[in-house]
């Protein structure tokens, strides 16, 4: 028996952040991808012996802040002890660190600033400022499709300091299948690390927001200290099983 759960990250209230869906088991690429657009959700994450693949309904990616949580909130609820752990995934290995929240750990790397700044945290993530929530809320996801093409990206990541928190955001990947992703980990990382290193807003510890502008808001911690550690609460929502005798004839 395989074990599907479905998981709300960056939240505590269920149906609100970002969804991700754990399966316990790893397959072969074209069941899981196929598995993952069945399932419909930004990002679903296969995981076995602390190695895990992350598919979105249309592309793998190499990480997924989000769905790693997500996964290791799944093990925490089957008895995994609070400490801290090193996954394997295809951004390299990775640290996540189990307490009342989970904590992903990675390590930004700016590789250009300019109109919109590039941070590498696994995936390259494109960072640019709007002026206030109303302009940050007006965006529309699919605008940004060749400029994500031509940025080499996998997202952009939209911000305006015009939040409760420290900022708030909207990430939009369409060329992998995400219109826009609700609450973003390694986003939110990213972030982080570019406001520290440039001076814009320095703090050893971020509290950022996202999700408004779909109706699943969320609230992501991030805590730069050698690196930058991205965390938050999860909620389960849903538990299942895949039924082989289906899946087999796919």
């Amino acid at each position: 028996m395989t074990e599907v759960y479905k998981v709300d990250v960056f939240t505590n209230r269920p149906l609100k952040g970002n969804p991700a869906t754990v399966v316990l088991g790893i397959f072969d690429d074209d069941l899981m991808q196929r598995l993952a657009f069945e399932l419909n959700v930004s990002e679903t994450v296969f995981i076995k012996d602390f190695n895990l693949r992350f598919f979105t309904p249309t592309k793998e990616v190499e990480l997924c802040g989000h769905a790693t949580l997500g996964a290791f909130y799944v093990l925490k609820l089957k008895g995994l002890k609070e400490g801290e752990y090193t996954a394997n995934t295809r951004a390299g290995k990775v640290k996540v660190r189990v307490e009342d929240k989970v904590w992903l750990k990675v390590y930004p790397k700016l590789i250009c600033e300019g109109d919109v700044a590039i941070v590498d945290v696994g995936i390259r993530i494109g960072l640019k400022e709007v002026k206030n929530f109303e302009s940050l809320m007006s965006l529309k996801p699919y605008d940004f499709t060749n400029l994500c093409r031509d940025l080499e990206v996998t997202g952009i990541y939209f911000y305006t300091f015009d939040s409760k928190f420290d900022a708030c955001g909207r990430f939009f990947a369409p060329n992998y299948g995400i219109p826009e992703d609700p609450v973003t980990g390694t986003a939110n990382s990213a972030l982080a690390y570019y406001l520290h290193a440039s001076g814009k807003l320095v703090k050893d510890c971020y509290v950022f927001e996202q999700g408004h502008a779909l109706g699943r808001e969320g609230v992501i911690y991030v805590k730069v200290e050698d690196g930058v550690w991205v965390g938050g609460n999860a909620v389960l929502v849903l538990k299942g099983k895949l039924e082989w005798q289906t899946i087999n004839s796919l």
